[in-house]
């Protein structure tokens, strides 16, 4: 499921950019989100940075309850046959 986070400054002066950065760093670094969207806009004399995200746990998750199902069973032993494939000749169109 998407999420979303903003992080606002307090103004647009550079230690409160510093700021800024080091919070949106440190919840990057904490939460290892996986960003979709990120937008930086304007809100008066601050900046606001959005997210939309994922939780990488929520990836994890289903990434690990996904199963491959193998339902190949052939009906005749490959290995006792020889099979060969013969591709026509092209010129490729450059």
């Amino acid at each position: 499921m998407l999420h979303y986070k903003a992080f606002r400054s307090d103004s647009s002066d550079a230690d409160a950019l510093a700021r800024l950065e080091t919070t949106v760093n440190a919840w990057l670094n904490e939460a290892h989100p996986l960003v979709h969207t990120m937008t930086q806009s304007p809100c008066g004399a601050a900046t606001v940075v959005s997210f939309l995200y994922e939780d990488d746990e929520e990836q994890r998750v289903a990434t690990a309850t996904a199963e491959a199902e193998v339902g190949f069973e052939p009906s005749r032993s490959i290995s006792d046959e020889l099979m060969i494939t013969l591709l026509p000749q092209m010129e490729l169109p450059y």
